[in-house]
């Protein structure tokens, strides 16, 4: 194949890799909307378009290895992607009536998380099974003509800074210049150039089916006689190593993103930035793959360090996070931004270059026949990608409220170094050396853990710092909670940012529209803080549901009122642990008071789902007929977002009174 052709065959492939991301960044959030911002929720859509890509590698490997031109294949998968994506719209709209019509049934039961995770499956599969067989058509193409190992590490490369590209495009650009459905044209438009140019590449092609090529001795990887093995073996050994990369990798950017995001903000950026820097690893690291690729003897040996360097490497990182907890407090948007930046890059782009070295020399040990490349490339990604899944539901159900943040990294890093040095002592001959270092990596790694007060969350060491009183400190699937005081005042962390005060404001809110309709008694408290607005709605007489997302943040009233058992006893009030927006959209109640207190900043992710137009109609639409909504809007963003929020919700309620809090930190 010609430097042009092969160049060109990449470039369509990065094109595919930008779109797939825009994909998946616009879905997730449009599936959010419909499913709530649960982690139950998110890691039912995570699930959805994962497994599609698991399923499509696999079948799709296989059918590459039929087809008489894989290229035309690919071309043809594009092209029917961004038909499949252009009606996703619809789709999901269809997939929003249905679960509202469940919801009200089935609220509060373990069923919902199942009609979650069945609903996305048939949302994203139909797309995500085509994406996922586009990989091995072009692995079964480019391997026509270069060894499998060279063909799987260019493709990943490729694939890998498309990603990247669609990475910030779509989160830093496309979707607050063009809106969900803009950036989700551009994907479909990327989708359909890498088709047609897969096509037009195509048309020159013999129609004969691509006949294995027999490669010259120079051009094979020279492997000593006493390293070879039985075939088979060292598929399922890839296959292994594949899975628990996958596993490892999404559990790292995980509790990475957790730990880094810590007193950000979490702000729409923060993922964004995250995975940007992630992804940037792993194109970098399959690069040095396929420079160094081609002269590997033994990709066991260097699958052995790779996995003990990825150990010694994340928690290195992991007290260099630790010993940043200052740096990543909240600041003006650029300080912050930058502390990211800088925090990520050196946390985790070490890291991941050297998965990204990892991957494709798991592809090393495939069987390096053309006839079968699609169907040993699909098998790897499947492998990868079923590993991505379970790595995605067992680090935040599972790890997270049992171990937290900065231990799940320690583990993590362990699995690391146990599998480097298992990979040490089956190679032939034994890597005595190899062993020892990952006997050195694992001890290292335990001290680490094991050190008193080393290993624990970011804001932990933060509250040391200012010589502050920490209360108690847990972890759930959604965020790290704190309680305690810093000076004379108790506070209410949840992900690193302080949520609340105890001031006068938070006790005003469900008693100011009693003012305007004493007769009310239904209530609906969104945001549950220091349980201040919830207390306050019972004292007046109200009936009040209030709607929390972080199951661990109700769990901390009692450190804030001496009377918080008896409050929670009491039977007029409810805790409802769930997404508020989504809640409030697809409940059949009606309420007399709706009072919405957000978790600060105004900017951050989870308040700007509640600060917003749909929300506030969803608003209107549960209010009784002589309701009132009252929205708290604090102080600390620039002017102009501050007027555009009180406009936004003046265009769904005209008849608005702008209140000044007491205590000087907002409006009510």
């Amino acid at each position: 194949m010609s430097r042009t052709r092969l160049a060109a065959v990449l470039a369509i492939f990065v094109l595919s890799g930008a779109a797939g991301l825009m994909y998946e960044i616009v879905w997730s959030r449009q599936l959010v909307l419909v499913f709530g911002n649960t982690t139950q929720a998110v890691s039912a859509i995570l699930t959805g378009f994962f497994g599609g890509l698991a399923i499509g590698a696999a079948v799709g490997g296989r059918i590459a290895d039929r087809v008489r031109s894989p290229l035309r294949m690919y071309g043809i998968l594009e092209l029917v992607l961004v038909v499949v994506v252009l009606v996703t719209p619809i789709t999901f709209r269809l997939i929003h009536e249905v679960y509202r019509s469940i919801y009200p049934a089935l609220e509060g039961t373990p069923w919902l998380a199942l009609v979650r995770l069945v609903l996305a499956v048939l949302a994203l599969a139909p797309a995500t099974v085509l994406m996922g067989a586009t990989f091995p058509s072009l692995t079964r193409h480019l391997s026509g003509s270069s060894e499998l190992r060279q063909a799987f590490g260019r493709l990943y490369a490729a694939n890998t800074l498309g990603a990247i590209l669609g990475t910030l495009a779509a989160g830093l650009v496309l979707i607050e210049l063009l809106g969900l459905r803009g950036a989700l044209a551009v994907g479909a438009a990327c989708s359909a150039v890498a088709g047609v140019a897969a096509l037009w590449l195509a048309r020159g092609e013999s129609g004969e089916r691509s006949a294995p090529r027999a490669w010259p001795s120079s051009a094979r990887p020279i492997v000593p006689t006493e390293v070879v093995r039985p075939a088979t073996s060292e598929v399922r050994l890839a296959l292994l190593i594949a899975f628990v990369s996958g596993l490892t990798s999404l559990g790292y950017q995980v509790t990475w993103t957790r730990l880094l995001a810590s007193g950000t903000g979490n702000t729409t950026y923060v993922f964004t930035v995250i995975l940007a820097v992630f992804l940037a690893g792993i194109a970098i690291g399959a690069t040095i793959y396929n420079v160094i690729g081609p002269r590997l003897r033994d990709p066991i040996r260097v699958l052995a360090l790779t996995q003990m360097v990825v150990a010694a490497l994340a928690v290195i990182g992991l007290v260099a996070v630790l010993g940043q907890a200052e740096a990543l407090r909240p600041g003006r948007p650029l300080e912050t931004l930058g502390s990211l930046i800088g925090s990520t890059v050196l946390v985790v782009l070490p890291v991941t270059i050297v998965l990204g070295i990892a991957f494709p020399t798991a592809a090393a040990l495939l069987r390096d026949e053309a006839s079968q490349a699609g169907t040993e490339s699909g098998s790897l990604l499947a492998a990868n990608t079923t590993g991505a899944i379970i790595g995605s539901l067992l680090v935040p159900f599972v790890l997270m409220p049992i171990l937290g943040s900065p231990t799940i990294v320690v583990v993590l890093a362990l699995t690391n170094a146990i599998l480097g040095t298992a990979l040490a002592l089956v190679a032939r001959p034994r890597a005595s050396v190899a062993v020892l270092a990952g006997l050195v990596t694992i001890a290292f790694v335990s001290v680490i853990a094991l050190k008193p007060g080393l290993v624990r969350q970011p804001n932990e060491a933060f509250i040391a710092s200012r010589n502050g009183q920490l209360f108690a400190s847990t972890e759930d699937e959604i965020a790290s909670v704190q309680s305690g005081q810093i000076g004379a005042t108790p506070e209410l962390w949840v992900a690193g940012t302080s949520m609340t005060l105890l001031t006068v404001d938070a006790k005003l809110m469900p008693i100011l529209p009693l003012i305007a309709r004493p007769q009310s008694e239904r209530a609906l408290v969104v945001a549950f803080g220091m349980g201040t607005a919830f207390r306050s709605a019972l004292t007046a007489g109200l009936r009040p549901d209030v709607v929390e997302l972080v199951p661990s943040v109700p769990e901390m009233f009692g450190y804030y009122y001496e009377d918080a058992a008896q409050v929670l006893a009491n039977p007029a009030g409810r805790i409802i642990v769930t997404d508020g927006r989504n809640h409030l959209e697809l409940t059949d109640e009606r309420f007399d008071v709706i009072v919405t207190d957000p978790p600060p900043p105004i900017e951050s992710s989870g308040a700007s789902v509640i600060s917003s137009l749909e929300y506030y109609q969803a608003g209107r639409d549960h209010l009784t007929p002589t309701g009132v909504m009252m929205q708290w809007v604090p102080y600390g963003s620039p002017e102009k977002e501050f007027k555009d929020h009180i406009r936004t919700f003046a265009a769904v309620f005209p008849n608005v009174e702008v209140i000044k809090g007491a205590g000087g930190y907002g409006v009510y």
